[in-house]
């Protein structure tokens, strides 16, 4: 994948192979049952469902995706009756409109620089978390504010992978991919210790320093070029 030329060429880098992958993350890419040493396996929350993942082949071919996960579904319940999802952190858009849990905790944290990213926040960088999708759940969604946005065909359609926000305050929720969620962290009320990033990716595409002493990809995590932090220089 070509790389924009940096914005900061005094940075130095160690050698190393460039990212091929495009965004959304290689974890929304790879099969997860795999399950190697340092990834976290798929709880059960309760989904029952068909397919395992909801709309894992991307597209709009999931017809009735607004009644499976992330959205508005219904986990199943253990032998002691309670629901399998137990929520451990909720999120609300700006006005309070639109509400999700999660249950569990992310499987990853990240702050990405790409250009798409900066874009479409306004901001930087994004700072997402990681879920599996059958880790999340709507809780509210008043006068259907639920929004989506694909940035592949560029219409506000569920069309995986898109970005999801809410229609009358504007505010961005989370991105859903083919198989992850990556939800936006200042929406929690509260930043929990789970959620702090362990790196930065694309961050050969910043447009500011940030010096936390934390990994910094060039590309995506574990399949680019690791850089030098020039802060610690």
């Amino acid at each position: 994948m070509l790389l924009a030329n940096n914005v900061h060429p005094e940075s130095q880098t160690k050698t190393g192979p460039r990212s091929c992958f495009h965004h959304p993350p290689p974890e929304d890419q790879t099969h997860q049952a795999s399950h190697s040493a340092d990834k976290k396996s798929i709880p059960d929350t309760g989904w029952r469902g068909s397919p395992l993942i909801p709309s894992s082949n991307g597209g709009d071919c999931e017809k009735d995706w607004m009644s499976k996960p992330p959205y508005n579904w219904s986990p199943a319940r253990g032998p002691d009756g309670e629901e399998l999802f137990k929520t451990k952190y909720e999120s609300s858009c700006w006005c309070g409109a639109v509400r999700f849990a999660f249950t569990g905790d992310p499987f990853d944290a990240k702050h990405c620089h790409c250009r798409q990213c900066q874009q479409l926040h306004g901001a930087p960088f994004q700072w997402a978390v990681i879920f599996p999708k059958t880790s999340v759940r709507i809780l509210e969604n008043n006068s259907d504010a639920l929004h989506c946005f694909s940035t592949t065909t560029k219409e506000a359609s569920h069309h995986v992978p898109c970005k999801v926000s809410c229609d009358i305050c504007r505010a961005p929720l989370f991105d859903e991919g083919k198989r992850t969620v990556l939800a936006y962290p200042s929406h929690c009320g509260g930043v929990p210790l789970e959620f702090q990033p362990s790196c930065h990716i694309f961050y050969g595409q910043r447009v500011m320093e940030v010096c936390d002493g934390i990994p910094k990809w060039r590309g995506h995590k574990n399949e680019s070029e690791l850089m030098q932090d020039s802060c610690m220089s």
